[in-house]
């Protein structure tokens, strides 16, 4: 019994010191330490105390503590989902759900007996003007809205509830554009791209594909969040989405009618084991539209295809390829569009590279190498703007941040090399910015970004870390957007923290109540709302105008 007891006070001063070390390191590489640590001790300690028992001539007592232990467990908890950090997570058996139930009827479908004042179509009174969040990472994909259409709550009586839903599986967030909040959502075995009326929570229309993607570590359901692209004088507002197996919409927003819609694992000669195979945790590339352009990273099984497998451009009007491009893998980060050495172009991130694309082709105009395995160790967040010439990237899983140039090199007139652009590293950090499901925010010299399950902020010219959120105030593997001067954050268990965006301390305005279970999408914030999803539910904050 003795040696028992030792043996679990040494284990518990090595998981005290692992975890101790944690925060400068990982903390998932902790946690698996950690539950490697408590196997031995738990090894150790049931062979003393069973050696103890046969010496008392009860052999059979701590088998049948052990079996009676786990019967206990398995009949009041069930097992639920793995954390961003692979914790699992578990709940009460017997426990009601507090999550409402999923819109299964679209407003369209119902006949004129079912619509009540509830459910009408609101006057202009009713449904204010909203500003929109037409994509990823907001109108401009960087996670920013400049000016602020809230004013700040300092109690929680000041935050309201708009509406609260049940939704289907996946970690798609909202795009939204004229009262219409748009995202992706796994509904039994369909994919399903849903519509909802921003003003009140009403499911408008659903356009369903059969097909699922599961990954126990992940979780199952679409992972990309749709684009919607204005009106012009030749189609009506769309609908951009793509879902976790490759299949990729272009709808109406008004209807959900299916304009055109194109099998990617087709166009890239691939089946769909092989690609879950190499792409574990689903396609999660946002659509990208530009130029006339709808790009998304396409994958594929040959290194050495002709047409490239990093990205596809389709037509945006009618489908049509236009160009492949680039030979590496893809990863699970969005494609986006910046100035660097003077030539608008395309950044990628891939499983272990970064390049640069030109546009209106797709050449490759430069890479540089950034590691990763699309099933272990991944890539997940996209390149941020930072500065001219300057992106930011950060990666979880031990990894950690750097500050890239892209210049334009110019030849001297006796050289014999072309011109050609110039990629430098400026700095590498693996204790900044360890930014593993989110993005960087990057404004006025400063990046903000989870790191390692902390918020934290960082000088850009130097990667200096100016201040990190506490072990104890820690949001885990969540994410977060910046409104001009405050930090919305989604943390992983469901509540939504206001953090002033400043570079002096971490100073938290307001932490509100909102989700009940694990949540790695990202927040949408459309005027005085701010619109949080995951897994089961959704909820509309309402914030004082």
């Amino acid at each position: 019994m003795l040696r028992a007891i030792v043996s679990v006070i040494a284990g518990a001063m090595v998981i005290g010191l692992i975890q101790w070390r944690a925060p400068g390191t990982d903390y998932q590489a902790a946690l698996l330490q950690s539950l490697a640590v408590v196997g031995i001790v738990l090894l150790i300690a049931l062979y003393q105390l069973q050696r103890a028992a046969i010496a008392a001539s009860r052999p059979w007592l701590v088998p049948a503590c052990c079996l009676g232990l786990i019967g206990i467990a398995a009949t009041l908890f069930k097992f639920e989902s793995f954390s961003g950090e692979m914790f699992p997570r578990f709940s009460w058996r017997f426990g009601g759900s507090s999550t409402p139930a999923m819109k299964v009827t679209p407003l369209a479908e119902k006949s004129p007996d079912e619509i009540t004042e509830d459910t009408a179509i609101p006057t202009d009174e009713t449904a204010a003007s909203q500003t929109s969040w037409s994509q990823f990472l907001g109108d401009q994909r960087i996670g920013i809205v400049t000016d602020r259409q809230f004013e700040i709550p300092t109690s929680l009586d000041q935050v309201s509830r708009r509406w609260d839903i049940g939704v289907g599986e996946g970690w798609s967030s909202f795009a939204v554009f004229d009262n219409v909040a748009v995202t992706l959502e796994q509904r039994d075995e369909s994919e399903c791209v849903t519509a909802y009326r921003l003003s009140d929570g009403q499911l408008l229309w659903l356009v369903d594909h059969e097909a699922s993607h599961f990954q126990a570590l992940g979780g199952g359901g679409p992972r990309s969040t749709p684009a919607i692209v204005p009106a012009n004088e030749e189609h009506p507002e769309r609908v951009y989405a793509q879902g976790a197996t490759g299949r990729l919409w272009c709808l109406n927003l008004a209807t959900g009618e299916v304009i055109w819609q194109k099998d990617l694992l087709e166009v890239s000669g691939w089946n769909k084991e092989d690609s879950e195979a190499a792409i574990s945790w689903g396609r999660s590339g946002s659509p990208l539209l530009t130029d006339g352009l709808c790009i998304i990273p396409l994958g594929g099984p040959d290194a050495a295809a002709e047409k490239g497998r990093s990205l596809i451009a389709l037509d945006a009007d009618s489908g049509d390829m236009r160009w492949r491009a680039g030979n590496q893998q893809i990863s699970y980060a969005s494609p986006m569009v910046m100035t660097l050495g003077g030539k608008r172009q395309i950044v990628s991130v891939n499983e272990a590279d970064i390049t640069g694309h030109d546009i209106s082709s797709g050449s490759v105009l430069w890479s540089f190498p950034w590691e990763g395995k699309s099933n272990s160790g991944a890539n997940c967040a996209a390149a941020i703007p930072a500065g001219k010439d300057q992106f930011l990237i950060g990666k979880g899983y031990g990894g950690g941040s750097s500050l890239i140039s892209v210049t334009w090199a110019e030849t001297t007139n006796d050289s014999e090399e072309a011109p050609s652009f110039e990629v430098t590293e400026l700095w590498h950090s693996s204790r900044v910015l360890k930014t593993k499901f989110n993005h960087c925010l990057v404004q006025d010299g400063i990046a903000y970004g989870i790191s390692n399950g902390a918020l934290q902020a960082v000088e850009v010219e130097s990667g200096e870390r100016l201040w990190e959120q506490s072990r104890r105030e820690r949001c885990g593997q969540g994410q977060a957007v910046l409104i001009d001067d405050v930090l919305v954050v989604q943390s992983e268990e469901g509540e939504v923290l206001l953090v002033e965006a400043t570079p002096d301390e971490y100073r938290e305005i307001l932490r509100i109540p909102a989700l009940q279970h694990k949540t790695w999408n990202i927040p949408t914030v459309v005027g005085n709302l701010i619109l949080v999803r995951n897994a089961r539910q959704a909820i509309a904050l309402e914030l004082p105008e």
